[in-house]
């Protein structure tokens, strides 16, 4: 009886492709309904293990039948003898299943594959053809596991990379996943994603580490946004993906190193008049500090492991001392020896950029949904973060005080008249510092409008709600913060744009102004006043203690992150009440 040869799996795959109108085709939608089957690579290698196996235990068979020998038959009854497992004419062993995988794996891209085989004698013509097309279907079966599964990591590692919501990363792997019809699990930790690619015909399951540096970069967050995007939605396939993230990681900064110095500068002179009572003489002198910290962040710390390590406490503790000795220079006007600058406002705006507010605000979110791990390692860090600021502000301070008797002590500004109403010295340098802010991360030219507008609605509620309800009440964070999330939400889902990206140079907003208002950045005044006094009486034993200096900033991060969270979370609510079925939401 003739075998029945079964049909090209080529001309299967073209029948059950899609064709709907307005829908795009897809390379992988095309192998949904492929008769190759489910499963992961070590499937598709069993099966094709078992189709060789199949073949030569029938020619086995065969060539038995054909020898046997004319005396034995009707002569004697022949001694049934047990065979061992070892000497079974069926048994392969393994080196068989691992040299399919080496072959298979050397052509598990489409473009390099070598279809070429052997024919052996004595087989028939058909057979050879059938074991063709099954070695054909199943090395293309792999190979588009292996671009699903290689897009996943690339796409997770761009996104971490980029500054993407870090309690929504497992849902954005997710989504992906079941789109492309990947069986997998995703553990988020900081700094690394955990994946497990599992194949349910074989229970086994590959597991994948991608380890990341987290970053922030809004331009290339919106582009890697959009890849992701066109994937969920089926408009482009995994190959283009792929090639398209990887131009998107290979691209330069937009500003490169140095440029980012005086950006630095200009982002702490922004911050100043609206967060920290800052004045116009105090301008050049916050230029110069702020310079210097970003001089020591992009240029001296990526140079040297050992000190990157130590980057915070110097920038705090230099700053810091500086600030006070310029901030402790006499002038006479009008017959009054007066401070010519002002030390709360020097020391406070110069290390605005290098607050751990958005490293606070991260673990906040995460642990508002409910991802315990990630929520407490990052929540944990980001206090050490804040106690490492705080230490390196008491001890300039300290240090500085110890060398001028007649150092300033003033906490707050005088002669602020000079700024007339108090909506300008407010209002205006607002958008000036979210344009700085944006650019010192990146951004993109055409979303500084969209940034300026949601910064300063989300500013211009916090300031009023502060003044109803008080300098230290979290409640107008979350009121700031609601606006921010509504604006951001109503911007992606009205005019379809990158609401994570519009939204961060708003919180970079917030978090200064609510730091300003809980006087935590120099609370170690208290403390350098004591040692100084202290000193110079020779009576040590009431110096204060500065662990309350110290915790103090530590404690008023996660006040105003816990703030912050509950206003994006309701704004989220509001705007996307039953969520985001098919990509998720992109937002913080």
């Amino acid at each position: 009886m003739r075998r029945r040869r079964p049909r090209s799996a080529y001309f299967r795959s073209g029948q059950s492709t899609p064709d709907g109108p307005g829908r795009p085709d897809s390379w992988y939608s095309s192998r949904r309904l492929s008769s190759g089957g489910g499963g992961g690579i070590l499937a598709q290698l069993l099966k094709l293990h078992a189709s060789q196996g199949s073949g030569t235990a029938s020619a086995v068979v065969s060539d038995e039948s054909d020898t046997e020998s004319p005396i034995s038959s009707g002569a004697a009854t022949p001694k049934k003898e047990k065979l061992k497992w070892y000497k079974k004419p069926n048994h392969h062993s393994t080196a068989s299943l691992v040299e399919a995988s080496m072959n298979l794996s050397r052509a598990s891209l489409p473009a390099t594959t070598d279809f070429s085989l052997t024919p052996k004698r004595g087989k028939r013509k058909g057979h050879r053809k059938t074991r063709l097309e099954d070695e054909i279907r199943v090395t293309i079966h792999i190979a588009e596991i292996l671009a699903r599964q290689r897009y996943i990591m690339q796409l997770c590692r761009a996104l971490m990379r980029y500054g993407a919501p870090t309690h929504r990363m497992e849902e954005y792997m997710k989504m992906t996943a079941r789109v492309l019809e990947v069986e997998g699990q995703f553990l988020y930790l900081p700094g690394c994603m955990i994946m497990s690619f599992d194949d349910p015909t074989t229970r086994t399951a590959e597991v994948k580490l991608v380890r990341v540096v987290q970053g922030v970069d809004l331009g290339r967050l919106a582009d890697t946004h959009n890849v992701y995007k066109n994937v969920v939605h089926d408009l482009i396939g995994v190959e283009e993906a792929s090639s398209e993230i990887d131009e998107i990681m290979a691209r330069k900064p937009r500003f490169n190193k140095w440029l980012l110095v005086p950006i630095y500068g200009f982002a702490s002179v922004a911050v100043g008049p609206f967060a920290f009572e800052a004045r116009p003489i105090d301008m050049p002198i916050i230029f110069l500090l702020g310079s210097l910290v970003g001089l020591m962040q992009h240029v001296l710390a990526p140079k040297s492991v050992l000190y990157s390590n130590v980057f915070e406490v110097t920038a705090a503790v230099l700053t810091s001392f500086l600030a006070r000795a310029f901030g402790s220079i006499r002038v006479n006007l009008n017959g009054e020896e007066q401070y010519l600058f002002c030390f709360s406002a020097l020391a406070q705006s110069s290390i605005a950029l290098i607050l751990p507010g958005f490293m606070v605000l991260c673990s906040a979110l995460e642990l508002q949904s409910h991802q315990i791990i990630a929520g407490s390692i990052r929540m944990v860090y980001a206090i050490i973060y804040s106690l490492f600021l705080g230490y390196g502000i008491t001890v300039g301070t300290t240090v500085y005080g110890l060398i001028d008797s007649n150092a300033s002590s003033d906490k707050t500004c005088p002669n602020l008249d000079v700024w007339g109403s108090g909506y300008i010295r407010r209002f205006i340098f607002v958008p000036i510092f979210t344009m700085c802010i944006a650019l010192a991360n990146q951004v993109k030219f055409k979303q500084l409008p969209v940034m300026i507008v949601i910064a300063l609605s989300g500013y211009v509620t916090n300031y009023f709600s502060t003044t109803k309800l008080g300098s230290n009440s979290e409640v107008a964070n979350t009121v700031g913060a609601f606006t921010i999330g509504l604006l951001g939400n109503l911007y992606s889902r009205l005019w379809r744009g990158h609401a994570a990206a519009a939204i961060l140079p708003a919180i970079f907003v917030l978090v200064p102004s609510g730091l300003a208002s809980t006087g935590s950045l120099v609370s170690g005044l208290n403390y350098a006043d004591s040692v100084r006094d202290g000193l110079a009486s020779g009576n040590t034993s009431n110096i204060s203690s500065q662990d309350t200096s110290i915790a103090s900033l530590g404690f008023g991060m996660v006040q105003i992150a816990i703030g912050i969270t509950v206003g994006l979370f309701v704004s989220a609510l509001v705007v996307y009440p039953l969520g985001k079925r098919r990509s998720g939401l992109f937002n913080f």
